[in-house]
């Protein structure tokens, strides 16, 4: 399964955070508290990693569906998707192409020309994208669907690990780590095993995006 150059850099960062802030895997489960923070470190930038690479291969797809769009007029599943996604308001045609005397010439294109509202569209995603602060089911969907990933492709299972994930970073983003270890400690293996398995999955969901882009 080929993988995107993003994907490349993706792998290339996590495994530098795995080196940098996971200790080697104890057979007794114990680490010293600087471990264990390091650890918690180790969640964080991780998250922060995955949730760029979701924010960047959307972007990447929307531009190449925009740049077939202008050079060719060629629709795209991703096209479709962008403005079916888009939370614009579906017009019937106007009445007459005169524009009305109450509405500007810029609304009244935006009723008129397919462009228009493909171009709305992709200013909403970008909106969506630059404004998206997490990896939970609701901030993939926000980012995927628009760009005509298929919901029957996005794996139930792997949603509800990146919920957990999501809610187990916040927990640390918003919680010192003194505080937080006293209640949950965390174990290096099992943070390890969770982004090995979300990567995993990505590298599905990346065939996938490259897919759209052919």
């Amino acid at each position: 399964m080929p993988k995107s150059a993003r994907f490349r850099i993706l792998t290339r960062e996590l495994n530098r955070l795995k080196k940098q802030f996971l200790p080697k895997i104890s057979p007794t489960g114990l680490y010293s508290d600087r471990q264990l923070v390091r650890t918690l470190a180790y969640r964080v930038l991780a998250h922060a990693e995955i949730e760029s690479y979701l924010e960047d291969r959307a972007w990447e797809v929307v531009l190449n569906a925009k740049r077939a769009w202008d050079a060719t007029g060629k629709t795209s599943r991703t096209l479709i998707c962008l403005v079916g996604f888009s939370a614009l308001t579906m017009d019937k045609p106007p009445d007459t192409l005169n524009k009305p005397s109450r509405v500007s010439q810029d609304d009244h294109d935006k009723r008129l020309k397919i462009s228009k509202k493909i171009d709305s569209a992709i200013n909403n995603f970008r909106w969506v994208k630059d404004n998206n602060h997490g990896v939970k089911e609701a901030n993939i969907l926000a980012l995927l669907l628009p760009i005509g990933i298929d919901s029957n492709d996005l794996d139930p299972a792997w949603l509800a690990t990146m919920n957990t994930f999501g809610k187990e970073r916040g927990l640390v983003a918003h919680s010192s780590a003194t505080s937080y270890m006293t209640i949950q400690p965390p174990d290096p293996a099992t943070e390890l095993n969770t982004v090995q398995q979300i990567t995993q999955e990505l590298l599905r969901i990346d065939e996938l995006i490259n897919n759209l882009m052919r």
